[in-house]
């Protein structure tokens, strides 16, 4: 490690100490905090965001790519149901979108991306999505935007129990147990969750259906917390996942691939609460991920595989130095070590430094200054920083101000991939500007964005003077566009009318070749009604996906739409919840990824229980 980061390190070591040699032991009451969404709320100035509740997450409880497909403006390409799926913020890459795991990105080692159909969803409290550049506070892939998993640890009296079975068509069964025990001392929540598709469905308009397409994935969640006193609180989180899925078939080729992969994640957090303004809290988090390939699953002998495992060490200080400013520092270290098959055993370490300010300027005015530096070996990483500024017009009308320099580092395939990986690769960096404006007027809701993305250096595979593939720093691309958002609820007697939608205009370029890039749809829809009166609830889902480039070919404009119902029982000790869902009620032949069909109409039965 360099003089400097030592010299960094002192400097900040010996100002959180004077900071709590300062202190007093007097008593001190703080309500529930759950400190990854207050600082995702606290420090982006500037940023759109959505939280999304358990309500939107129970009308897509098998997929977290269906959950952010229908209520967010991601575009996802998936390889089929049930396949790899790869989100895209305001038409940057998989790779460029940072997923959040309870304050940790867990983007992967090995690609730098997060297949969206690995994640277990019903042991989540929210989803928390925010457009726009995070690197400053979430690392390397925060270009786009990032999205963020919560589970919630309050030590309230609560004791519930949830038991969810689910059957429906090409023999698709999701089941899931949720139980929270907690007390003004101690949280317990467990989650297991289990999946299983033939996934055999028709390709309309041929004589083809999705074979070799049947999954089957198991994962056990867990969160825990003791409150010692006061002052400190000890929470751990952790997941696993484990998947086993068939690879499917296209329109032009049968396929007999296989791909099985084991997730871990664990974090150990401890809150010290110093007083009513300061808290320190103290992170370690293990990551884990180890997949294997079949070429052909007939001949399971032959495979190839790949391992990669990761440890966090975080110390965050905050500090509310009055009713006007706040201050946040955060010192990081990571470690991470990549082998398999295709790469030689690799080690990465980072030693991560960030500061956060908030302040409120005057009852109108407010901005947030963020900047972070990381140290490594392997490559230099750019001092990245965001400014983000609130401007409260009057009580319904706000508009909002961002820019920010964000980045991604190469991985271990990009650098040390044993047939092209190149170790001479910089990380991509991205300069951005968005200006936003907000409407509130009781229960309606209308945001407005407009963005510009200028990315440089982007890691792209290409073939070299010999045909082989290797990745270098060559292209540049730039990405504008504009979103709309709405939300409105309205209340007659006992009638709940709720309906969002969703807006994207995005054009996203080659600089060199001032070509569109792939799979980019310049025009994107969603929406949802929402209908509750009593015991009965029902809703409508429909995403409008725009002409889509892809490599010699065109994805034309498709529809697709959902439709769901559900009735409670209150007569019974149970309590149990009957639901009705239709997939692709019109029938719609679409893709999302060329030669890739999804699936035609299908059918949902659901009962939950819950005591």
């Amino acid at each position: 490690m360099s003089f400097n980061v030592k010299y960094i390190s002192i400097v900040f070591i010996i100002f959180m100490a004077n900071s709590l040699l300062a202190q007093n032991d007097s008593i001190i009451e703080l309500d529930e905090i759950v400190l990854p969404i207050f600082k995702l709320k606290n420090f982006s100035k500037g940023y759109s965001m959505r939280i999304l509740k358990k309500s939107s997450i129970a009308k897509n409880k098998t997929s977290l790519t269906d959950v952010l497909r229908y209520n967010s403006f991601l575009y996802f390409k998936e390889n089929g149901h049930g396949m790899v799926s790869s989100p895209s913020f305001r038409g940057t890459s998989a790779s460029q979108t940072a997923v959040v795991w309870n304050g940790i990105n867990i983007n992967s080692q090995l690609t730098g991306q997060t297949d969206f159909n690995t994640i277990p969803i019903n042991s989540l409290n929210s989803i928390s999505i925010r457009n726009g550049g995070g690197s400053v506070l979430y690392g390397s892939g925060a270009i786009g935007g990032t999205i963020h998993l919560n589970n919630n640890i309050l030590f309230k009296k609560k004791q519930e129990s949830n038991l969810s079975v689910s059957y429906g068509s090409f023999n698709t069964i999701n089941t899931f147990f949720n139980g929270t025990f907690s007390s003004k001392k101690s949280h317990i929540n467990t989650t297991i969750e289990y999946n299983t598709s033939d996934n055999d469905y028709r390709f309309l308009g041929t004589s083809l259906f999705n074979e070799n397409g049947s999954y089957t994935n198991v994962s056990f969640s867990g969160n825990f917390g003791y409150k010692f006193d006061k002052k400190n609180q000890l929470k751990y989180y952790t997941t696993t996942f484990f998947g086993d899925r068939n690879l499917s078939r296209t329109l032009t080729a049968p396929s007999k691939q296989k791909y099985k992969n084991v997730t871990t994640k664990n974090l150990v957090a401890w809150n010290h609460f110093i007083n009513s303004k300061e808290i320190i809290t103290t992170k370690l988090a293990f990551l884990g991920e180890k997949y294997t390939f079949f070429e052909d699953n007939t001949k399971p002998e032959f495979f190839s595989g790949g391992t990669s495992t990761q440890m966090i060490g975080v110390l965050d200080y905050k500090n509310k130095l009055s009713s006007k400013i706040n201050l946040e520092g955060i010192i990081s270290f990571e470690s991470a070590v990549g082998r398999g098959d295709n790469i030689e055993k690799k080690i990465k370490k980072v030693f991560t430094s960030v500061v956060l300010i908030n302040h409120k300027l005057t009852q109108k005015l407010s901005y947030g200054i963020q900047l972070r530096k990381e140290y490594i070996k392997t490559y230099n990483s750019p001092l990245v920083y965001s400014l983000g500024i609130d401007y409260k017009v009057n009580k319904n009308y706000t508009l909002s101000f961002n820019t920010s320099k964000n980045f991604r580092t190469p991985t271990f395939n990009d650098l040390y991939w044993k047939f092209g990986g190149n170790p001479n690769l910089k990380p991509e960096t991205s300069q951005q500007i968005e200006l936003g404006s907000t409407l509130k007027v009781k229960k309606f809701k209308i945001q407005f964005n407009i963005f510009y993305i200028k990315s440089i250096d982007l890691i792209q595979w290409k073939p070299d003077s010999s045909g082989s593939w290797t990745p270098t720093n060559i292209a540049q691309a730039k990405n504008y566009g504009s979103e709309t958002s709405l939300y409105y609820i309205k209340k007659v007697g006992n009638h709940i009318f709720k309906t969002s939608a969703n807006y994207s205009l995005t054009i996203a370029k080659n600089v060199e070749t001032d070509k569109d890039l792939n799979y980019v749809p310049l025009h994107r829809t969603n929406f949802s009604l929402d209908y509750n009166y009593k015991n009965i609830s029902a809703f409508y889902q429909q995403l409008i996906n725009g002409e889509v480039l892809v490599i010699g070919d065109v994805l034309p404009t498709y529809t697709v739409s959902n439709f769901g119902v559900e009735y409670q029982f209150t007569n019974q000790k149970v309590h149990p919840k009957l639901g009705l869902k239709i997939n692709n009620i019109f029938n719609t032949n679409y893709q999302n990824i060329l030669n890739r069909p999804m699936p035609t109409r299908n059918i949902q039965i659901t009962i939950n229980y819950k005591f």
